[in-house]
């Protein structure tokens, strides 16, 4: 019985401990739970936090890359802005003596031209020419050029000198004789100074192929048949359009060829409101041979070009009645030039030049030429003419004409790569 009573109790001693160790175990699991609901919640609010620092990362991002484009932007301009606010300037004096036929001599101070020239930003460039003569100074070109347009297009706006033909679109200081042949001072007009715009496009060929298009009030700076000032329809300006291109036959030898178009759909002329066009055509082609075994200042280039014009002259009076007659009229010229060292060249030049209003009239002249480079920036140039006409010529513009110039140059002054 007392055993009984001992077995009872131990029992229920070990019954209570089973409870109290099941309870205890029960809060331990409910302990774990908590904690590993608290570490998820943490987790949860961590996670909420890094994707909130990844938005707004994104966000500065965008920003930054805005902020990027517009600091590429103004390092642009400020690469450019050295040659904007110092551009290159440049002076070249162009003086001769000459003896015209039996008119005489004289000293003869041709030009002074002050050339500046320098990048406005990333997208233009601007240069301009301003010519000193006998006769006063004027402004030769003063146009701004892009830089960055798209599709290989680029648009020129102002004063220049218009893209026709090769010689006509240069300044006289620039060519490889003393004077501009007569034919294209006859048929083109001198210089092909025009006021207005031009777009180039560069095709994507293999070898050089260049398009020009442009609109100008009137080609030639002597060109007197409209006025730059006067208000005009579109008929009445001219449309020009030239095709040219460039490649190479072998190492040593080269070509480049160009046909270019001047069109006035309307030329008033008095005694007659409504006009008539005038179109002048061009053909030029120019020839190298630069050995790759030479230096570089020796070589031959022979060139050419050919004009042919067509336009209606202004009414006479025949028999009573108004009379106008529209002429076509061809005429050109062709030069050869023998670079023998970097210092000494040799060629000779022949030009046939029509009276254009009388096509049956010419002059055909024939000249030797001799430079002396004593530098890249002075030049002496001697020169002879023969000019013979068909007709009776003014004293000075027929036989035996001799010129001497001197051409100097001082700073930057160029007017492109001449003699590629």
């Amino acid at each position: 019985m007392h055993f009984r009573r001992r077995a009872c109790r131990l029992t229920a001693v070990l019954i209570t401990v089973g409870l109290c160790s099941v309870s205890r175990s029960a809060l331990a699991q409910d302990d774990v739970l908590q904690a590993v609901k608290k570490q998820l919640a943490d987790v949860q609010e961590q996670l909420k936090n890094a994707l909130d620092r990844i938005e707004q990362l994104e966000k500065e991002k965008s920003a930054n890359s805005t902020r990027l484009g517009e600091v590429e932007k103004s390092v642009q301009a400020v690469q450019s802005a050295p040659s904007a606010l110092n551009p290159a300037i440049g002076l070249v004096l162009d003086a001769n003596v000459q003896k015209r036929g039996t008119a005489g001599g004289t000293f003869d101070f041709r030009s002074a031209e002050v050339g500046i020239g320098a990048s406005v930003d990333p997208f233009a460039r601007l240069y301009s020419f301003f010519n000193g003569t006998n006769e006063g100074v004027e402004v030769d070109e003063a146009a701004v050029v892009t830089t960055s347009l798209p599709w290989n297009l680029t648009a020129k706006g102002g004063r220049f000198l218009a893209d026709f033909g090769r010689f006509p679109k240069l300044h006289v200081h620039e060519l490889p004789f003393v004077n501009q042949p007569l034919s294209i001072e006859r048929m083109v007009g001198a210089e092909t100074k025009a006021d207005g715009v031009e777009v180039n496009y560069l095709f994507p060929t293999p070898f050089f192929l260049r398009a020009t298009l442009g609109s100008v009030n009137k080609m030639g700076e002597e060109n007197e048949r409209l006025d730059n000032e006067k208000l005009r329809s579109a008929s009445q300006f001219t449309y020009l359009g030239r095709l040219n291109t460039y490649f190479d036959l072998t190492d040593n030898q080269s070509v480049e060829l160009g046909t270019s178009l001047a069109y006035t759909p309307s030329v008033r002329l008095p005694g007659n409101a409504s006009g008539g066009f005038r179109m002048l055509n061009g053909v030029d082609l120019t020839y190298r041979y630069q050995p790759l075994d030479s230096t570089v200042y020796q070589g031959l280039t022979w060139g050419s070009e050919f004009y042919a014009n067509n336009e209606r002259f202004p009414f006479t009076a025949i028999a009573g009645n108004m009379v106008g007659k529209r002429k076509q009229s061809y005429g050109g010229y062709s030069y050869a030039e023998l670079k023998l060292n970097k210092n000494w060249s040799t060629g000779f030049q022949v030009d046939y030049a029509p009276v254009i209003d009388n096509p049956s009239q010419r002059t055909i002249s024939y000249s030797p030429f001799l430079t002396w480079n004593l530098s890249e920036f002075n030049r002496l140039r001697f020169q002879y003419y023969y000019l013979s006409n068909n007709y009776h010529a003014d004293k000075a513009e027929r036989g035996s004409q001799f010129f001497l110039q001197w051409t100097t140059v001082i700073g930057a002054h160029t007017h492109g790569f001449l003699s590629r």
